[in-house]
């Protein structure tokens, strides 16, 4: 009886332990289709490779100083050349691509530009007339060497008092070229390889080591939300210029007495980037009408770019010193990257823009 108890109590405590390992693997047991599912879902997903955006390269050549552009060569001294603007002159060559360029007033009711080079440029420039003392002076600021044909009375005394550095074509006809379909005195011309020929036999490339400083400060800018649609500048009465508003250059388009201005080495329109007015006093000292022109002191000016127009200030303290453009604050302003047109107007004359 006693063993047969003892088999008894053996059998119960196996048959209990088989009841409890059976209920722990049932709790423990995961349901297998929510696994099956994620294992479906992660093998659907498929990660993609991130987009390599490579770095802009960069443009490691020098910025010309009259643009801020980079450009390939820099000249140690630049070129400064005379352009008529009379109607018989039109339409002039090389205009369009000048880095710097002046409108000043001379006699008889039109406007003359003096053209400044720092870069190389192998078209026709001109037509090439004559100077004049505040031209004299304009090309003294820079350091330029002045290209002309003749020059007005007075204007002798000043290239030699400041000994300024220049090419006349009346004495150095090799450096220039006459054009047969165009009438004298519009059909003078020269470009930048015939000066430099010049310069080197006058000696005026001893320049050892001369870095040429920035004329202006440079910015990038964005385009005004108020956009300054047209700009006329009126010198006198019977010269008006006009600026449009070109949205797919971001620059403005010249035009001249209503007409679109236009560069004769390709027939595209003159395109500005940025448009400086320099108000100053002019006034008339011989029986010829020449004029005299205040280019020392400080006076109002106006800066256009980008759409948008500016109130300025310009200083100039000495001849030898160039003239600074200034913001109401007194610092210099600094101009969008491309070319500049500087606009000499009198005091009487008219400035209008329009939105």
């Amino acid at each position: 009886m006693k063993r047969y108890m003892t088999c008894l109590l053996i059998m119960l405590c196996l048959i209990s332990a088989l009841i409890f390992t059976f209920f722990l693997a049932g709790c423990n047991t995961a349901p297998e289709g929510p696994a099956n599912s994620e294992e479906e879902e992660s093998q659907d997903i498929e990660i993609e490779d991130p987009e390599i955006i490579e770095p802009a390269p960069v443009d490691e050549r020098d910025p010309s100083p009259y643009t801020g552009l980079p450009v390939d060569e820099i000249f140690g001294r630049p070129y400064a050349i005379m352009i008529d603007n009379l109607p018989a002159a039109r339409p002039q060559s090389g205009l369009k691509d000048a880095e710097l360029v002046y409108e000043v007033p001379v006699e008889g009711g039109t406007t003359r530009f003096i053209t400044f080079w720092l870069t190389p440029y192998e078209k026709d420039i001109g037509p090439v007339r004559s100077a004049r003392p505040y031209f004299a002076y304009l090309a003294k600021e820079q350091d330029a060497i002045l290209a002309h044909c003749g020059y007005s009375i007075h204007t002798e005394a000043v290239i030699k008092e400041i000994n300024l550095k220049h090419i006349d074509e009346r004495f150095n006809p090799l450096y220039f070229k006459r054009e047969k379909s165009r009438n004298m005195p519009h059909n003078l011309y020269t470009n930048l390889s015939r000066l430099s020929q010049g310069a080197e036999k006058f000696n005026y490339l001893q320049t050892e080591d001369v870095t040429v400083a920035p004329f202006f400060n440079f910015e990038e800018k964005q385009v005004s939300e108020n956009i300054v649609s047209q700009i006329s500048v009126s010198f006198i009465s019977n010269n008006l210029v006009e600026y449009r508003w070109n949205p797919q250059q971001g620059m403005y388009t010249r035009y001249n007495g209503g007409s679109l201005f236009i560069d004769a080495n390709d027939g595209e329109a003159v395109q500005v980037k940025n448009i400086i007015i320099q108000f100053v006093d002019i006034r008339t000292f011989t029986d010829e009408g020449h004029l005299k022109i205040a280019m020392l002191g400080e006076g109002n000016g106006l800066y256009f770019s980008e759409g948008s127009v500016q109130e300025i200030m310009w200083q100039k303290d000495s001849y030898s010193e160039r003239t600074r453009f200034l913001d109401k604050n007194g610092r210099d302003i600094k101009l969008s990257k491309g070319n500049t047109w500087i606009h000499l107007v009198p005091q009487y004359g008219k400035v209008e823009w329009s939105f």
